[in-house]
């Protein structure tokens, strides 16, 4: 789909101006809280956030940054728009970005969301269909539960060329497969007498 040049040029003036943008029309899915931060995700989604409130099962880095948060917001709204993403909603003034993916179930979206910050991006991805999680997993670095969202959140690192804040410590994690664990755990068994 090709926009006439008056619309591209107008979008661009809004957003320049800091004019918050509703693509879609709505401003009815945002999860940006009073204090701009993104809201935790309920227990029951299909949902990955950035928030330190979240449980290991739910929590996935922020990205870095190392820019100020303007210039980087407007680089990702720039990438974000030659993506595969949808853009739904951006609020220059907040420096949100409210984007939508393919979900995992058929004809379903996902919502990905990103508050741009001093040094950080905090991210949000919620599935709007939520699906039973599978019992266990296999792949490297899998944490059960919620593995379609983290690898949405890690496409769109990926093209917005972000690293996550964790990327040193995990770099050198090692990852095991539950039941197939021979690690010895230092001191489990120490104090017993065989």
């Amino acid at each position: 789909m090709i926009l006439p040049t008056q619309v591209v040029q107008t979008f661009l003036a809004a957003v320049l101006v800091g004019v918050d943008v509703f693509i879609d029309g709505s401003n009815q899915y945002s999860h940006l809280g009073q204090n701009g931060r993104l809201d935790t995700c309920s227990r029951e989604a299909n949902c990955v956030s950035s928030s330190y409130n979240e449980p290991p099962n739910v929590y996935v880095s922020p990205l870095t940054t190392v820019n100020e948060p303007t210039k980087v917001f407007e680089r990702a709204v720039r990438d974000l728009r030659q993506s595969s993403f949808d853009l739904v909603e951006i609020q220059p003034s907040s420096k949100y970005i409210h984007l939508t993916v393919p979900g995992t179930a058929p004809s379903s979206l996902d919502d990905v969301e990103l508050v741009f910050s001093e040094g950080a991006v905090n991210v949000r991805c919620e599935a709007r269909v939520t699906l039973p999680p599978p019992p266990f997993c296999i792949k490297r670095n899998c944490i059960n539960g919620n593995m379609d969202q983290r690898t949405r959140v890690e496409k769109l690192a990926s093209v917005l060329g972000l690293p996550f804040q964790d990327r040193k410590e995990m770099s050198g994690a090692k990852w095991t497969p539950i039941f197939l664990n021979s690690d010895k755990v230092p001191g489990f068994d120490d104090d017993l007498d065989y």
